[in-house]
């Protein structure tokens, strides 16, 4: 980047995504290249479609922005979280836990779910995957750890996420941007000089005059700097509406996730609050509209989608300017992350970038189908396999990728994996078994395990995983003597 002929790369919007995008700029660039950061003068309510969960590598991110998991915990109200427990899901009333885990153990080379296959109609008792994983055994008791290095205890399987508020995460993200030299400018944009396609120059409603070599729209998709966000995948409306609630005990290691893909609410504990998270889709113009006379102040809604080629000549579009998806996963936010690791990988040198913009956007739509994939395979099977009519031709592929993940799975107990897929084996087998989508045939191979043996494996597995969950403390507990310990210590640096 020292010979870069990119000196100065302007961020557009200061909600999450663009304090975030900001920051790892900052802590990523050599000094010479100069940030500004536009306040476009905007409410960062759509921040909420960015969810109330994360995926295990929030950890490692935010690391990378200088952010560390004491700095995240003592300023904040950020909780740790294994993950989600679905309740009553859908019109077949499934519930299952999804949690993050590291590799269920091959046995002999064969994947773990298979024996609990083979064993289902003799011993159902052993059936159920959830006690094989130690995040779940954790999570129905409301009881956490960090993992373990011994390699001998079964907490060195256990796996975390946050529960989190985007404007909390905004905030604490946002006091590191003092730490900088980052011009910021506050105004909405009023004007765009363009030449050739190319952006050269905003005018804000301040008055000011702002060049740049390489623009990032970081807005929230209504007063994106280029042309409106022409919408692939699943596009669906959808309305918010959060309520927010003091709470002086966690209650759970896991978000409590109720209702349908179309009507859902979330209960997530943060360390001093309850968040509860009404998701629903308006399904026409005349319903968005009823709502959002009857509801402008306490709901907000936003079109679901993301942007066929979000990078077009020298601006990049990033955060809800170039996708949004529903908070159902933990991918809002995880796609997030994962976007502005790629903008970093392929930041331009030069003023031709057609090279970083296609394979930036490539691996966008790759992200964003595998994301929306595992989403719709919260509905029911049949409803998947029935499908025939498709809002574009990206909506067509995803349910073609899922359809064969499902039909793979149910027959043969198969988890087909794409390239690069943001959601691993672990993730698909929960929503598979959760959903109650059983295979019909397990791996041959599994039954050259002499079936004492393997019933003695699996009660073995079971019985660690509960003697592990009994001794480790309530998330509540252990979270408060953490924080204690974090600010004693800190208070005795700080006195030296």
């Amino acid at each position: 980047m020292n010979n870069s002929n990119i000196k100065n790369i302007i961020i557009c919007g200061n909600g999450l995504a663009g304090v975030i995008t900001t920051a790892a700029l900052a802590k990523a660039l050599p000094k010479e290249t100069k940030l500004t950061l536009i306040d476009t003068l905007c409410t960062h309510e759509k921040d909420i479609f960015y969810g109330n969960v994360t995926s295990t590598s929030t950890y490692a991110f935010l690391l990378s922005l200088g952010i560390t998991e004491i700095e995240l915990l003592t300023q904040s109200n950020t909780s740790f979280s294994l993950g989600t427990h679905y309740l009553d899901w859908g019109e077949e009333k499934n519930s299952w836990y999804q949690c993050h885990h590291q590799p269920l153990p091959l046995i002999q080379g064969v994947m773990f779910h298979h024996y609990l296959n083979r064993i289902t109609a003799k011993f159902p008792e052993q059936s159920a995957i959830g006690p094989y994983i130690m995040s779940v055994c954790a999570a129905n008791k409301g009881v956490f750890a960090h993992p373990s290095k011994d390699p001998k205890s079964p907490l060195k399987n256990i796996e975390y996420g946050y529960h989190f508020h985007p404007a909390e995460l905004r905030k604490i993200i946002g006091r590191k941007l003092d730490n900088w030299d980052i011009n910021i400018e506050k105004g909405s944009i009023k004007s765009i000089e363009k030449s050739n396609g190319e952006i050269k120059s905003l005018t804000l409603s301040n008055g000011a005059n702002i060049s740049g070599d390489f623009f990032i729209d970081c807005t929230q998709g209504d007063l994106g700097i280029y042309d409106k966000r022409i919408n692939f995948g699943h596009n669906r409306t959808l309305k918010a509406v959060e309520n927010i609630s003091p709470h002086n005990e966690i209650i759970g290691s896991c978000r409590k996730v109720h209702g349908n893909i179309e009507k859902w609410k979330s209960q997530t504990f943060l360390q001093d609050k309850l968040q509860i998270l009404n998701i629903s889709e308006i399904s026409n113009k005349k319903d968005n509209d009823t709502e959002s006379r009857t509801h402008h102040s306490t709901g907000v809604t936003i079109t679901t989608g993301f942007s066929e080629n979000p990078w077009i000549n020298n601006c990049l579009r990033l955060g809800h300017s170039a996708a949004v998806l529903s908070p159902l996963t933990p991918a809002p936010i995880m796609l997030l992350q994962n976007d502005v690791k790629r903008m970093l990988e392929l930041i331009p040198i030069s003023h031709d970038m057609k090279i970083e913009a296609k394979e930036y956007n490539r691996r966008f739509t790759e992200d964003y189908i595998h994301a929306s994939t595992f989403e719709s395979a919260f509905q029911p099977a049949q409803t998947i396999i029935k499908k025939e009519s498709y809002e574009n031709k990206i909506e067509e592929l995803i349910y073609d990728k899922l359809k064969n993940k499902i039909m793979q799975f149910k027959s043969r107990g198969i988890v087909l994996q794409y390239d690069l897929e943001p959601f691993n084996n672990e993730d698909w087998i929960q929503i598979h078994l959760g959903m109650k989508r059983i295979p019909k045939r397990y791996d041959a191979l599994a039954d050259r395990l002499d079936e004492t043996q393997l019933i003695e494996t699996l009660k073995n597995i079971k019985k660690n995983n509960f003697i592990i969950s009994e001794k480790i403390p309530p998330l509540n507990k252990y979270i408060t003597g953490l924080i204690k310990y974090l600010r004693k210590q800190n208070d005795k640096v700080q006195s030296k």
